[in-house]
């Protein structure tokens, strides 16, 4: 009975050692390694998927265009509830085809802000440019801040880079405080080999 005692012992630390291994991940693609807050799960390839299906949608029917994410590639997504979200995604990117960069990343946050104006008409959005860092690399940052009757109900924050051939993609959407610190901590933390 002893020995029976020790090895499922054994067998429960190994699997609480792998899940919080697990928390942690290496895109070899961007060579970026980030650990996923523990209040976070890790969402599967369907479920974002069909997030990612109706944000298009949404952009489409509140533009008048037609949005192409066929190359993006998602490197993760990860949710809290009620509605805290994360996710990091890549697309190829060639400047002599695509334009300049910059002025991409203008015309997307005018579509995401197109988009919730039209979305959400009630709301009072706040938006804010800047630079940011991660690991000494330098993010386009677009914030949106929603607010419907003096309550915010949402954040949004939209990191992106033109790195490795790639626009390369951070977004997050919290309600709270405590969420966005934890993904800020873990941004903060995480590593690029350069």
């Amino acid at each position: 009975m002893k020995n029976i005692l020790t090895v499922l012992l054994l067998i429960f630390s190994l699997l609480s050692l792998a899940q919080k291994t697990n928390r942690t991940h290496t895109f070899r693609v961007v060579d970026w390694t980030i650990i996923i807050p523990e209040d976070f799960t890790i969402m599967d390839s369907a479920s974002d998927a069909a997030l990612n299906q109706k944000g298009v949608k949404d952009m489409e029917d509140a533009n008048g265009i037609k949005v192409d994410a066929s190359a993006t590639r998602t490197l993760i997504s990860a949710s809290k509830p009620p509605h805290n979200y994360f996710n990091s995604t890549i697309t190829p990117y060639d400047p002599v085809k695509d334009g300049n960069y910059d002025s991409t990343c203008a015309a997307v946050a005018d579509v995401v802000y197109r988009t919730f104006t039209t979305k959400i008409p009630a709301a009072k959005l706040d938006t804010f440019s800047r630079e940011t860092t991660i690991d000494n690399l330098t993010f386009h940052r677009f914030e949106v801040k929603a607010t419907v009757n003096s309550q915010v109900i949402f954040n949004l924050v939209v990191l992106t880079k033109y790195y490795r051939g790639f626009d390369f993609g951070i977004t997050y959407l919290y309600q709270d405080e405590k969420s966005r610190d934890e993904i800020e901590r873990m941004l903060a933390a995480s590593k690029f080999k350069k």
